[in-house]
């Protein structure tokens, strides 16, 4: 095995030994014992406590389980219907989400990067999103040579025009045209007529239109605004992995060590750093870290925290997602599991097969515009900046989203 070989071996091997290392933190399985209602069910819990079986073998059956929370059924995530919890399941969700890495943690490990990667989604994720960036730059906590926000052509849905308006857009009407608005005012970059550069192509397909604006900083930095393609123009919108393929393919000529830091929201980094591992780590060798705005600094027209339901659809991403990456592993990753390691999910159920030469191919019916799951626990963690992370299973700090 040549050296590249063994680089990829290893980083495939340690994806999925924090995938493990996340499925044994112990709010996991009296999480599930709370929802338990069968005899298969109490046996996924004693083989969670026990970590018995490999590691996609348990993911697969905790997919199967965390179906019950699925309130989404397709719809975005802020267009969830109500789930109805006891006060124990409440109390164990929150538990459960404060261990996963679902609740903030700590700030960036290094001072430098080469990429800073500001995540989409909906108007107030862009707006908290593209703050925090420009705080961390801004403050000198790090240092970037390329700022990039990653979003996608989405209609705005639910309330968000009534945000827009609120914090005076009320031109906006969806997630590419918000995320260049925000980033321009986070990073004062001036109007929609100071993009150095425009790019991109038009396409009548749901998901086929992609774009990128280059701006520069007044310390000169560059800065893009990207909307990528979907994988499958025609049948659904661009997800975080799409654009994260598209970042690495387009706007990025990534290799072994490059540093990316990640932005987004705390109650997401977990599905969004693991989808970055699957994307930009195990193809790339990119060394990738996800931190989360902190959860107290939206203001208050902003503001609107997950409760307990919104972590349980959270939890259920990361487990689809952690399959998809321990799927992306196989077969070099199969030592860590225990036994040779299967196709992960999509988000219909249709598996998808492992990493190519240049990226992970997806086969069959993918997600439906639903973002991507999980770092693992013990070393891959929710991160806000400035809080210091839980212990995870084994003594392991919950803190710290990070590829190996």
């Amino acid at each position: 095995m040549d050296r590249d070989a063994k680089a990829a071996a290893s980083r495939a091997a340690s994806a999925v030994a924090d995938a493990g290392s996340w499925l044994a933190t112990p709010a996991l399985p009296a999480l599930v014992a709370a929802f338990a209602r069968d005899a298969a069910d109490h046996a996924l819990v004693r083989d969670l406590e026990r970590r018995s079986g490999g590691v996609t073998a348990r993911l697969a059956r905790l997919d199967a389980f965390t179906d019950r929370w699925d309130t989404r059924r397709g719809r975005e995530r802020h267009q969830a219907l109500p789930l109805t919890l006891t006060g124990e399941q409440e109390r164990l969700a929150l538990a459960a989400a404060r261990a996963l890495g679902l609740c903030g943690g700590t700030g960036p490990r290094h001072g430098r990067y080469d990429h800073l990667l500001i995540l989409g989604g909906t108007i107030r994720g862009c707006l908290l999103r593209t703050a925090h960036a420009a705080r961390l730059l801004d403050s000198g906590r790090v240092t970037a040579d390329r700022v990039t926000a990653l979003g996608g052509h989405r209609p705005f849905s639910g309330d968000e025009r009534e945000v827009a308006a609120a914090v005076g857009a009320p031109h906006l009407d969806e997630e590419y045209a918000a995320l260049d608005f925000v980033t321009r005012s986070a990073f004062r970059l001036g109007g929609a007529g100071a993009a150095a550069r425009v790019e991109g192509e038009r396409s009548p397909l749901v998901g086929g239109t992609w774009g990128v604006r280059h701006y520069r900083t007044a310390r000169g930095t560059p800065v893009r605004v990207a909307a990528a393609p979907s994988g499958e123009p025609g049948r659904r919108r661009a997800h975080t992995a799409d654009t994260y393929a598209f970042f690495a393919r387009h706007l990025a000529e990534l290799g072994p060590g490059d540093r990316v830091l990640a932005v987004t929201s705390a109650v997401n980094v977990p599905a969004q750093h693991a989808a970055a591992v699957r994307m930009l780590t195990l193809p790339h060798g990119a060394e990738v870290d996800t931190v989360g705005s902190p959860p107290d600094a939206a203001p208050a027209a902003l503001a609107r925290p997950p409760a307990a339901a919104d972590f349980l659809l959270e939890i259920r991403s990361a487990v689809r997602s952690l399959r998809r990456l321990c799927a992306a592993a196989a077969p070099a990753g199969a030592a860590a599991d225990g036994g040779a390691a299967k196709a992960g999910p999509t988000e219909t159920g249709v598996t998808e097969t492992g990493v190519t030469g240049t990226g992970v191919t997806e086969t069959g019916v993918t997600e439906t515009g639903v973002t991507e799951a999980v770092p693992p626990a013990a070393s891959v963690a929710a991160s806000a900046e400035g809080r210091e992370a839980p212990e995870a299973a084994g003594g392991s700090p919950a803190g710290r989203p990070t590829s190996r």
